[in-house]
């Protein structure tokens, strides 16, 4: 039931993406124009104010909670134990960008990442260390956002999400394949996955850190603008000729690269 209930929810998701999309062609055709479109100030942004107070939430909570946290782990835990567990969950997602790249049919991106998975999970003793980088296996990092973007979905208006933060209204309901086919959901112990996932949350928020003094100007457009314009990129960054590359780095190397 809950399979069905996941899958008429992203059906209705894509559906709406799909009827607003007329609307927001023209709004961006407007905003090249110079010309205001039914007074909205950002052409993907339609719900911007309601975006703005989810925002407000989200900021409240990252300065008394996630912030604080991300910092204090900084200080307590030492960076040869961080790096291996920041590789941990790396390792994680290069399995789910392995299967979306299958899904989009991009066998050469597959490989890589799978072989990444492969290699980082046995050699790398789960995923701690990072063996596949050492042998030049590159990542290609994708999601189930982006193999929707490929498929032909658009990206409907953009969604700032309570606690998870910028999305779209295709993103969105695409966390959850990308859940079903994670690590998080294999866990049967419920107080363990507890545990995965705030371990993870604090890892990635202790990662932003280091990015934080490159925001300027107004906090929420500039993540929004940053987010759209990253996904974009993500969704197009690569071409169906680039197939079959699996390993194509690996042929000058030898048994004193280790």
């Amino acid at each position: 039931m809950s399979r069905t209930v996941a899958f008429l929810t992203g059906t209705v998701l894509c559906c709406l993406a799909l009827s607003a999309q007329a609307d927001f062609d023209d709004a961006l055709h407007a905003a090249e124009r110079g010309e205001t479109y039914e007074g909205l100030t950002h052409p993907n942004d339609p719900w911007e104010a309601m975006n703005r107070r989810i925002f407000s939430f989200n900021e409240t909570v990252d300065k008394y909670a996630a912030k604080p946290a991300a910092q204090g782990y900084r200080r307590v835990v030492p960076g040869f134990i961080r790096r291996p567990v920041g590789n941990f969950f790396e390792n994680v997602r290069d399995f789910r960008s392995g299967v979306n790249n299958i899904l989009q049919w991009r066998w050469g991106d597959a490989g890589n990442n799978l072989g990444r998975f492969s290699i980082n999970s046995t050699l790398g003793v789960a995923g701690f260390f990072d063996v596949a980088s050492s042998i030049e296996l590159a990542k290609r990092d994708s999601d189930f956002g982006i193999t929707l973007a490929r498929w032909g979905v658009p990206e409907g208006p953009y969604l700032m999400l309570p606690g998870l933060g910028p999305s779209t209204l295709r993103d969105a309901p695409a966390m959850y394949p990308d859940y079903y086919i994670g690590l998080q959901r294999q866990i049967r112990h419920r107080p363990t996955a507890w545990v995965y996932s705030g371990v993870f949350a604090l890892d990635v928020r202790a990662r932003i850190l280091d990015f934080e003094d490159a925001i300027s100007g107004d906090r929420y457009a500039f993540l929004r603008d940053y987010y759209l314009q990253s996904r974009r990129t993500a969704a197009g960054q690569r071409t169906a000729d680039d197939d079959f590359e699996f390993g194509a780095d690996m042929d000058d190397w030898d048994d004193d690269d280790w």
